[in-house]
């Protein structure tokens, strides 16, 4: 399921890294993460099976080929679902925020209070 790809540990970083880049080789994505060569492997792979991610190899004549990565348009999409999600927590913790409106008379809000003070 795609939601828990995104859920994963790095998904986010990775989307983000390689948008800003266009494009990152494999040895560029790991410098960039505090994690093990295999798990990145992995976790790439499963990026591109879910179509978030592209990747081309470079055939330079070289034993190892580099392993490129882009970011699809689902990619770009689910950068889309993050965003959300963070404007969401926003919403949320505001809710439990005191939001207080100056002037003569002040309203009191949170989300089980509605309180109005007035001055006479």
């Amino acid at each position: 399921m795609i939601l828990k790809l995104l859920a994963k540990k790095y998904v986010r970083e990775i989307l983000e890294m390689i948008e800003e880049n266009e494009e990152l080789y494999f040895s560029e994505i790991m410098n960039n993460l505090d994690t093990h060569q295999g798990s990145v492997g992995r976790l790439l792979s499963e990026m591109v099976e879910y179509d978030l991610l592209s990747k081309r190899e470079d055939e330079e004549g070289k034993k190892l080929n580099k392993t490129y990565y882009s970011i699809t348009e689902h990619g770009k999409l689910a950068l889309k679902i993050y965003e959300y999600s963070d404007k969401l927590e926003n919403i949320r913790e505001s809710k439990f925020k005191m939001e207080i409106k100056g002037g003569k008379n002040t309203n009191i809000q949170t989300e089980h209070l509605d309180l109005k003070i007035e001055y006479k």
